[in-house]
């Protein structure tokens, strides 16, 4: 069985013994040792800190001197700063243009001012939008406040059922609500700033989670043997650790495609649904499969994830689509290749029922072996599907046409998707356009509900006549129409988005405070300067996932930007892919864990806790990581140096 659940079987068609059943029955299940549950992410820690403890000395005495190269971009660096300040600017041409309009700045002509108009733009987009500096404004006692309230927070997310059943929409709600009234409070008492709430949320991921809620919705609901039941079917294995194997490959290829948090959006219900058909006792293995591999697989692309687009668009050079995936081919792949064998060796027992140890488990994967429960399992799952063969005959038949026009708006949505267009505009119109669709196809190709009514023995009874006070009978009204709004839109997880604005709230509050930027200056040290050069490159992977467990990836991403305006490609690729792979670490890493957890709660699963994910996801991370950082560290194509800063100029 596996180390983490060991008492989790899987229920398979053959019978067992009435004997060993009924002692299993009598004999209390057994849960695993502290050791044995949470041993690998302890020493995956003591690994990671001894690793960094090796390369820096135990207190960074071995971190290297800043190279003479180095210490000439520092100097470039803080020269262009200085011109870009005391660059001559139009203020009105700026409200004109939008002061958060970056749109075409990169290529400027030399008459439009060229590269120092660009930076000069940049820097106060930066400044005024992107990371606003107000940590100076607050008291120690606000500062000290706004964290024990962030974190007291952040421990109720990541464990909700430690305390009252209000569940995660409504403690992030809260504590967004809570933090509105406190930084009130410290305003009107001069311990903070005002507190700009609706600035902190982040729009556009509701606008995409609402649109692709709507998509999946109707995708699942127009019709029986449709488009999402073959996309189902297509997953659908009888061997598990092949069904999960599937999971794994569709959702990191979907993720590199589309984006991440689409991905899980669409395939969680799915996953649930194979593992009810198939009377799966812990569902785990399956949805860690779909939410692990769409954080690594997001890795892969500058579409993949919400981290992946900013960093393109803030970084001061510029950041080809095929120069990011080249850079991540290598680093992801090992990624997801040590991810996938960590979780067949933590899970061997639910993927590998029957196996005897890991070189067991090694044979069936490689050489096609069996287990006598594999095989029950496999006669189990034929004999349904030829039993329920005549019922399914008419929607197994063929395409039907409701299903040809799904097919052709769902890939007219992914086109529009690669292609750049705006993703929350394209989500939403994908979304409505399936909602007309649908309501037509309801009002005038569904057969109508049947409203005869019969007697005790099957005789249809006729219909009832009403009179008014005269004795006139009665016309029946017209049947009233059930709308889109009484049915499938109340189906949309509004919960879910309510999660996220508490969430935005809950960060922006914390992030102005500055404790954020204060830790990761305090860690970095000596290593501030030279963050993605060898061995700093390591302990800064490592504070940039803990801080985007904490602060969320995407904050991060826009306070290294305003911190290091002039981080080369390279030093982008780094952040890139430690900020996504952080998200595999805990439950609150990333927004795809989120909404796994959520809609599989939504349907009855709550397997995906913040205990079950961390004992797997603490050692997965960290051996991922920093695979991935040494491969990427040794072979990368971008830049180390910014060409617009003219560092690349004396670089042979």
């Amino acid at each position: 069985m596996s180390p983490l659940y060991e008492d989790d079987v899987e229920c398979s068609g053959a019978a067992a013994p009435q004997e060993s059943a009924t002692a299993e029955s009598r004999t209390p299940p057994s849960k695993p040792s502290f050791l044995r549950k949470w041993g690998p992410a302890l020493v995956a820690i003591a690994g990671v800190l001894a690793v960094n403890a090796l390369l820096l000395g135990p207190t960074g005495s071995r971190i290297p001197s800043l190279s003479p190269r180095q210490l000439a971009a520092q100097s470039a660096r803080e020269e262009r700063t200085r011109a870009v300040l005391d660059m001559e600017w139009d203020h009105e041409a700026d409200l004109k243009r939008g002061l958060s309009n970056m749109s075409g700045s990169r290529k400027l002509s030399e008459s439009e001012g060229g590269v120092m108009e660009y930076t000069r733009r940049r820097h106060r987009f930066l400044g005024e939008y992107v990371h606003v500096d107000v940590s100076d404004q607050f008291s120690l006692f606000g500062k000290l406040s706004i964290s024990a309230i962030y974190f007291a927070f952040w421990v109720f997310l990541m464990f909700p059922n430690w305390f009252l059943p209000i569940g995660r929409p409504g403690i992030a709600l809260g504590g967004g609500l809570c933090m509105v009234v406190f930084r009130y409070v410290l305003l009107l008492t001069g311990q903070g700033p005002v507190f700009d709430a609706p600035k902190v949320i982040i729009l556009e991921p509701l606008f995409l989670l609402f649109g692709l809620m709507l998509t999946t919705i109707y995708l699942e609901k127009m019709e029986r043997g449709g488009l999402f039941d073959r996309l189902r079917d297509s997953l659908d294995d009888p061997v598990n650790w092949k069904r999960s194997a599937k999971i794994m490959a569709m959702s990191t290829i979907g993720s590199a495609a589309v984006m991440n948090d689409s991905v899980v959006l669409i395939f969680s219900g799915v996953v649930v649904d194979l593992c009810v058909r198939h009377k799966v006792a812990n569902s785990l293995p399956y949805l860690l499969s779909l939410a692990t591999t769409a954080n690594t697989g997001s890795a892969l692309t500058m579409t993949g994830n919400p981290q992946n687009i900013l960093i393109v668009s803030l970084a001061y050079d510029d950041i080809s689509w095929t120069e990011f995936l080249r850079n991540m081919v290598l680093p992801v792949t090992a990624a997801s290749i040590i991810n996938a064998i960590m979780l067949f060796i933590y899970y061997s027992g639910e993927l590998f029922p029957g196996s005897s140890g890991f070189l067991e488990c090694f044979g069936i994967v490689f050489s096609g072996n069996r287990t006598p429960e594999m095989l029950a399992q496999e006669h189990a799952y034929h004999a349904r599907n030829v039993a329920k063969v005549p019922d399914d005959d008419a929607t197994s038949s063929g395409w039907s046409v409701w299903s040809k026009i799904q097919l052709v708006i769902i890939t007219i949505f992914l086109v529009c998707f690669a292609v750049g267009l705006d993703v929350c505009v394209t989500s939403i119109c994908a979304g409505a356009i399936l909602m007309v669709l649908a309501a037509w196809k309801r009002q005038h190709y569904d057969p109508k509900p049947e409203l005869v009514e019969y007697d005790a023995e099957g005789n249809a009874l006729p219909p009832k006549k009403m009179y008014d006070m005269d004795g006139n009978e009665i016309e029946p009204e017209e049947e009233e129409l059930v709308t889109e709004s009484e049915t499938t839109l109340t189906e949309v997880d509004y919960g879910l988005l309510m999660l996220f604005i508490g969430q935005f709230i809950l960060i922006g509050s914390f992030d102005d405070t500055g404790v954020p930027q204060a830790f990761f200056n305090l860690a970095m040290g000596g290593c501030a300067d030279q963050m993605t050069s060898v061995p700093c490159v390591y302990w800064f992977v490592l504070v940039i996932t803990i801080l985007s467990n904490v602060a969320s990836n995407v904050p991060v991403v826009q306070m290294l930007a305003a911190t290091f305006p002039y981080a080369t490609p390279y030093d982008w690729m780094q952040v890139s892919f430690s900020a996504t792979i952080a998200g595999n670490l805990t439950m609150l890493g990333s927004a795809a864990n989120m909404i796994v957890a959520f809609q599989a709660a939504k349907v009855g699963d709550r397997t995906f806790t913040s205990e079950r994910h961390a004992p797997f996801g603490i050692p997965s991370t960290i051996i991922s990581l920093y695979a991935g950082t040494f491969l990427l560290s040794m072979v990368h194509f971008s830049p180390e140096c910014s060409i617009k800063l003219g560092e690349c100029d004396d670089v042979e």
